[in-house]
């Protein structure tokens, strides 16, 4: 496999080339960049795709387009990656709420606005073959595609050269999960490349809810060596699908002032799990189903 950073938050600490020296100093083979808005698109990535190329390192990918559903915008995103022959775009994909008090206010239902991103879907793979750029969208709660079942779904009769996902197991931990290896069989050709991190619950302390007293929650992204995520069974379920393009680090470094550090035992774990992760089935074989 081959290894990535996500730049969202090292961007908010480095400049491009930073970024870079520290991806080569890692011993990355690519990054995956983070657009900050259209109205300076071009010139920002201009110069995030030359450092990259002067490197050695590959785009893996750039992020933050527009709405799948919004013609115009990603007909404006599109232009933008296009210009320095971007090959993968993320865009964000509807959303539905993040919890209950944001499932309180939803009006449309699940099925009406998986009907609205799925009809979008000819314009977005039209616009993938006029350009040459593979739309991918995230798993992530909240949304319409928090599981790879949804975005099996959702994707379901489109060319996979044309629309993709990146598949954070983290992320479909919290909502929408399977076990990772049938999260990835799920997916088959429709796996883009993979966001790596992990996550934990932290009780907030607060019981006391009304109208009835209840134990509330948040989450954490951390390091992927910690949490309730094995990443050993990811990698399994990875070379279950033979998968052996990206693995991106994203989000568990962007506090404090560690990055290089954190990053760099993050690679050192994954590359363990990588290298004794089964590469097959193991018999003797269960009899679950006989």
């Amino acid at each position: 496999m081959k290894y990535a950073v996500n730049t969202n938050g090292l961007k908010k600490k480095y400049t491009v080339s930073e970024i870079v020296d520290m991806a080569v100093k890692l011993g990355l083979d690519g990054i995956e960049w983070g657009l900050s808005g259209l109205d300076d698109g071009n010139a920002e990535i201009a110069e995030m795709a030359a450092s990259t190329a002067d490197a050695g390192l590959e785009v893996v990918g750039y992020i933050n387009g527009g709405k799948m559903f919004k013609a115009d915008a990603m007909e404006q995103w599109a232009e933008i990656v296009h210009s320095v022959n971007g090959r993968s775009l993320r865009v964000a994909h509807p959303w539905i709420a993040y919890n209950y008090e944001e499932s309180l206010y939803q009006e449309k239902s699940f099925n009406d606005i998986f009907q609205m991103a799925r009809d979008a879907m000819p314009d977005v793979v039209a616009l993938s073959k006029a350009t040459g750029i593979r739309f991918v969208v995230e798993t992530h709660g909240g949304a319409l595609v928090a599981s790879t079942l949804a975005a099996a779904k959702l994707f379901d009769g489109f060319d996979p050269a044309c629309v993709g996902v990146i598949y954070d197991p983290a992320n479909t931990k919290l909502e929408g999960g399977l076990r990772p290896r049938s999260e990835v069989e799920v997916m088959g050709d429709y796996l883009a490349y993979v966001h790596v991190k992990n996550t934990m619950y932290c009780n907030t302390g607060n019981l006391n809810r009304h109208p009835v007293s209840r134990a509330a929650w948040t989450t954490k992204s951390i390091a992927p060596d910690c949490g309730i995520l094995d990443w050993l069974e990811v990698c399994f379920a990875l070379n279950i699908g033979k998968f052996d393009g990206y693995l991106s680090m994203e989000e568990f470094f962007t506090d404090g002032d560690r990055q290089y550090e954190l990053l760099r035992d993050a690679l050192i774990f994954i590359r363990e799990c990588e290298q004794h992760a089964p590469p097959q089935t193991l018999k003797p074989y269960t009899t679950f189903n006989d």
